[in-house]
């Protein structure tokens, strides 16, 4: 076991009444009592370990104030906390410094994710802005075929519509040059048959007639 160390009586009385905040002798002291390294943020949980066992050993300090025990003298005289409670203290101090260094890397980590979804922020910023003018020309794109669709729609139906119109055209002229051409048939073989008789004049052509259709050859007669 180690050799006792001597402190300042305040220090020690810091040690067991508390202290506002642990200065460097308090932190001193606590070190070499629970021969570790204590640390600021320990220095509460290591005071609290060693004065148990300081007012087991000194039942009389825990009624005494601060006065009391400054009164005592200027130094005093202290060793480290025995096997026992110095096993304890230690197993207590590594368990807490374990847990801050737990602590520690989980702070890390949260800054970190922080910094990432900060940055996946910025990412996804940027990202909107490049695609709102694609989003802008798709739109655009759609209307113009929407536009596009409609004027090819009323093209086809005044297509149909012409074509409609030409059938009907179609099949009327069909009949009308029919009856014209049948008419026309007629005609003329009406005026085959009736040829000049209709008209007062000679028929023509053929032989002639020997008498000239006089009835009789006048020419005849051998005293002509």
């Amino acid at each position: 076991m180690a050799e006792a160390k001597v402190f300042p009586m305040n220090t020690f009385v810091s040690c067991l009444k508390g202290a506002q905040a642990a200065d460097g002798s308090l932190i001193e002291l606590l070190s070499f009592l629970t021969q570790g390294e204590v640390d600021a943020e320990f220095a509460p949980i290591a005071a609290a370990l060693s004065k148990a066992w300081i007012y087991e050993q000194e039942p009389t300090l825990t009624k005494a104030t601060a006065g009391d025990i400054s009164a005592l003298g200027e130094k005093v005289a202290v060793k480290p906390l025995p096997d026992a409670a110095l096993a304890q203290a230690q197993g207590i101090m590594t368990k807490m410094a374990e847990l801050r260094a737990a602590n520690a890397a989980l702070l890390a980590q949260v800054e970190k994710l922080t910094k990432d979804a900060a940055a996946k922020g910025d990412e996804v910023k940027a990202l909107k802005a490049k695609l709102k003018p694609l989003e802008e020309q798709a739109n655009s794109g759609d209307a113009k075929l929407a536009v596009s669709n409609s004027k090819m729609d009323e093209h086809i139906k005044k297509l149909e519509q012409l074509m409609e119109e030409v059938a009907k055209v179609k099949a009327q002229g069909v009949v009308v040059a029919g009856v014209a051409g049948g008419a026309a048939a007629g005609a003329a073989d009406a005026g085959a048959a009736a040829g000049g008789d209709a008209s007062g004049a000679p028929s023509v052509g053929g032989e002639p007639e020997a008498d000239f259709g006089l009835g009789s050859n006048p020419f005849a007669d051998a005293t002509w």
